[in-house]
């Protein structure tokens, strides 16, 4: 008799419990979601090889009109810019380091995203690269990265 009665409840009990499965799947809340603004790189450095020694690259900011902004300007002084970054590496380095051939790795905000990707080698002879920064808030800024023998 009492496997009559779980045969009846058990339908019961399975949606009851598929109930309460699908009410602790809640949506999420815009209101705690947390993007940054930022679309600007604070540190990169270049290598030659993957153990070989790091080059801490110059970063120059410079806003919408195309005006150098000093170090401590803030991101909203910034927006509608563009940076340069420069490695400037000694010439007595020149028959070791092939800058068509360049590592190189940037610091950002954990919700950045650089395109083209910077894996793999590049090449920052010349004119150098262009690369895309874009924020939490899709907003975008651009930087040519440059190396140069002096």
């Amino acid at each position: 008799m009492n496997m009559k009665l779980l045969y009846t409840i058990k339908p019961y009990l399975l949606g009851l419990l598929i109930t309460l499965l699908l009410a602790g799947c809640a949506k999420e809340n815009e209101e705690f979601i947390f993007v940054h603004k930022s679309n600007l790189i604070t540190q990169m450095t270049c290598k030659a090889s993957h153990s070989g020694g790091e080059f801490q690259g110059e970063i120059y900011e410079f806003n919408k009109e195309g005006k150098l902004m000093e170090a401590s300007a803030k991101q909203e002084e910034l927006e509608g810019g563009y940076g340069l970054i420069l490695f400037p590496i000694s010439a007595t380095l020149a028959k070791d380091i092939d800058l068509t051939s360049i590592y190189l790795k940037a610091t950002v905000t954990y919700d950045e995203l650089i395109t083209p990707s910077l894996s793999g080698r590049h090449n920052i002879s010349g004119d150098g690269i262009i690369i895309t920064v874009t924020s939490g808030e899709r907003t975008k800024r651009q930087y040519r990265i440059r190396g140069y023998f002096e």
